[in-house]
C-alpha cells in the first residue's frame, strides 16, 4: 500500500489536474458579473422600470434581466461551492488532517473578505467576494459531513431563501415607487457622505446578500455537485447535466419574463406585484446558474480534446478568477464611473455592455499571455501565499 502523503497543506491545483468545465465557466462568467456591474454605472437598477430609453438600450435592459441578472451571480456562487469541495477533497487525499483543512478554509475565507471589504470600500458597494468569505465562514463545516447532511441543508435553506428573498424585494419594490432610477447610483468619491456611505458597505454587503439573495443555498448546491463530481467528469454525467440545463435555463428564462417586461415598461403592477415579480426573477435564478454551469460542462466534453486559442484564453481567465474579478471591475468602474471616466452618465444598458465586453476581452488577452509564460494571476497568488502561509514552496505548488 502506498503510503499517505505527509500530512501538509496542499497549495494550487497543477495545470495538469484542472478541468476545462469549471475554468471555461468561470472565464465567461466573468463577463457577465462584469456586464451586471457595468449597467450599476450607467444608471441601469435592477427593477427599476426604464424611463426614455432608445430601441437598442430597452432590448438590452429586457435581455439583461432575462438572462443576466441575478444569473451570473448563482452561477458564480455554485462554482464557489465547487471550488471550496475540490480544495478539501485535495487536502484530505494529500494527508492533510481534518483540523488543518478546517483552517485553511478559514484561512482562505478570512481572506476573501479582506479582499472584498477592500474591494467595497475603494470600488464597488455592491460586491460579492465577503459574502463568499462569510458563507465559506459558515457553512465549511458542512463539507466534512455526509451527503445527507448537504442535502438537508439544501432542504431547509431553500423555503427559508423563499421567504427572505420575497421580503427584501418587496422591500425594494416598495423603496422603488419613491426613487427614481438615477438615485440608485453608484457612490461617489467626492464627498464626505460618499465615503461614509462606501464605508457602511462594508459590513452591511455582505450580510445584505447572504439573506437578500440565495447565496449560502447556492454555496450548498455547489458542495452537492463537487460531491458527485458533476464537472470533473462531465462526460460521465452527461444525461443529468443534460437535464439540469435544458430545464434550468428554461425554468430561469420563465420566472425572469414578467420583471423584465417590468423592466422595459410593458407592464406596471403596483408594488406587491412588483415585489413578488421580482423575488420570483431572483429565486428561479438559482436554477439559471444551475443551468449555465451544466451547459458549460456540456460544452466542456466537446472542447477538451480540441483546445482552440480562444478555449485556452477564456479558460486561462477562469484558472485566475480572482485577478480578472478584480481587474474587471476596476477598469469598468474607472471608465464608466460618472466622478472618474464619466462615460457611464453619456451611455445606457447597451453603451455600458459594450464596454464591460471591450474590458473583458483585455482581460482574456492578459490571462492567455500569463498562461504562455506560466505566470499566475497576482491577486490568486497573494490569496494562496496567505493562506498556505508556512508550507514550503515545493507544498504550495504539488
Amino acid at each position: 500500500m502506498t503510503p499517505p502523503a505527509p500530512a501538509a497543506a496542499r497549495g494550487a491545483t497543477p495545470t495538469a489536474e484542472r478541468k476545462l468545465a469549471p475554468d471555461l465557466a468561470r472565464g465567461v462568467m466573468l463577463l457577465l458579473i462584469a456586464m451586471a456591474y457595468a449597467g450599476v454605472y450607467a444608471g441601469v437598477a435592477f427593477g427599476v422600470p426604464a424611463a426614455e430609453a432608445s430601441p437598442v438600450d430597452g432590448v438590452s435592459r429586457f435581455l439583461t434581466v432575462l438572462f443576466l441578472d441575478n444569473r451570473a451571480f448563482p452561477m458564480f456562487a455554485i462554482l464557489y461551492g465547487y471550488g471550496m469541495g475540490w480544495l478539501v477533497v485535495r487536502q484530505l487525499s494529500a494527508g492533510t488532517g481534518e483540523r488543518e483543512a478546517r483552517r485553511l478554509l478559514r484561512r482562505r475565507s478570512l481572506y476573501l473578505i479582506l479582499f472584498g471589504s477592500a474591494h467595497t470600500f475603494l470600488v464597488f458597494p455592491g460586491e460579492i467576494l465577503a459574502s463568499y468569505g462569510l458563507a465559506g465562514l459558515i457553512l465549511g463545516w458542512l463539507l466534512f459531513r455526509s451527503d445527507g447532511a448537504i442535502s438537508r441543508a439544501i432542504a431547509i435553506l431553500t423555503p427559508i431563501y423563499a421567504l427572505t428573498v420575497t421580503l427584501a424585494m418587496l422591500g425594494f419594490a416598495f423603496m422603488g415607487e419613491d426613487d427614481s432610477a438615477e438615485q440608485w447610483g453608484p457612490a461617489g468619491y467626492t464627498t464626505t457622505d460618499d465615503w461614509v456611505e462606501r464605508l457602511l458597505g462594508v459590513p452591511f454587503t455582505p450580510l445584505f446578500i447572504a439573506f437578500a439573495y440565495p447565496l449560502l443555498l447556492l454555496v450548498v448546491l455547489g458542495f452537492r455537485a463537487g460531491r458527485r463530481k458533476l464537472l470533473d467528469a462531465p462526460e460521465a454525467h452527461r444525461g443529468l447535466l443534460t437535464r439540469i440545463a435544458v430545464v434550468g435555463i428554461a425554468v430561469s428564462v420563465l420566472g425572469a419574463l414578467p420583471a423584465a417586461l417590468v423592466t422595459v415598461g410593458a407592464l406596471s403592477p403596483g408594488a406587491v406585484s412588483t415585489g413578488l415579480l421580482l423575488a420570483l426573477q431572483v429565486l428561479t435564478g438559482v436554477l439559471g446558474g444551475a443551468g449555465y454551469a451544466a451547459l458549460f460542462g456540456l460544452l466542456s466534453i466537446r472542447l477538451t480534446e480540441r483546445r482552440g486559442p480562444v478555449v485556452r484564453a477564456v479558460a486561462a481567465a477562469g484558472q485566475r478568477s480572482l485577478t480578472f474579478y478584480l481587474f474587471n471591475s476596476v477598469l469598468v468602474a474607472a471608465i464608466l464611473h460618472p466622478e472618474l471616466g464619466g462615460l457611464g452618465a453619456r451611455v445606457d444598458s447597451f453603451g455600458a455592455l459594450c464596454t464591460a465586453f471591450a474590458v473583458w476581452l483585455l482581460g482574456v488577452g492578459i490571462a492567455a499571455w500569463l498562461d504562455r509564460t506560466g505566470r499566475r494571476g497576482p491577486a490568486d497568488a497573494l490569496l494562496r501565499m496567505l493562506v498556505y502561509r508556512g508550507a514550503t514552496k515545493q507544498e504550495r505548488e504539488r
